[in-house]
């Protein structure tokens, strides 16, 4: 048992650290798109890590698919060194990732594949969160 809970753990801190990618990604973006490889990503965290890339790459490979799944991301092409996924200007998650830190965008994506929260203006209207500039501490208050 205590091995199944080390893998979820392990699972979840890789989650963080690709939304932590993607965050930096969104914010170091010039155009409408940001695109990726799990492969590249899994570099990234290895080299963070210090773990050996392969083992990550999965579990990457998965939590895109089900961002593509849920419509936060979308497949940009497909070749023969796999996919490659992207994430518009426009998008609700852009606009997550430019808000709010790694842990609290995971538990918005996390209770959204759940079914616990939609993704949508009846939720979040971030438009007018902005313009207001609530605190994050104003926000989970809120939620």
């Amino acid at each position: 048992m205590a091995s199944n809970n080390y893998l979820i753990t392990d699972t979840r801190k890789v989650k963080l650290l690709v939304i932590q990618f993607l965050k930096d990604l969104v914010q170091n973006a010039r155009g409408q798109v940001v695109t990726f490889r799990p492969a590249k990503v899994a570099q990234e965290i290895a080299f963070k890590t210090r773990r050996s890339p392969r083992a990550e790459s999965v579990i990457i490979r998965n939590f895109f698919e089900e961002l593509v799944e849920h419509r936060l991301i979308h497949v940009i092409k497909k070749s023969a060194r796999g996919k490659v996924y992207g994430l518009y200007r426009d998008s609700f998650l852009w606009r997550v990732l430019e808000t709010y830190e790694p842990h609290y965008v995971l538990s918005i994506i996390e209770e959204s594949i759940r079914g616990q929260r939609e993704f949508g203006n009846e939720i979040f209207n971030l438009n007018n969160i902005s313009k207001i500039n609530l605190t994050i501490s104003q926000l989970n208050d809120k939620f």
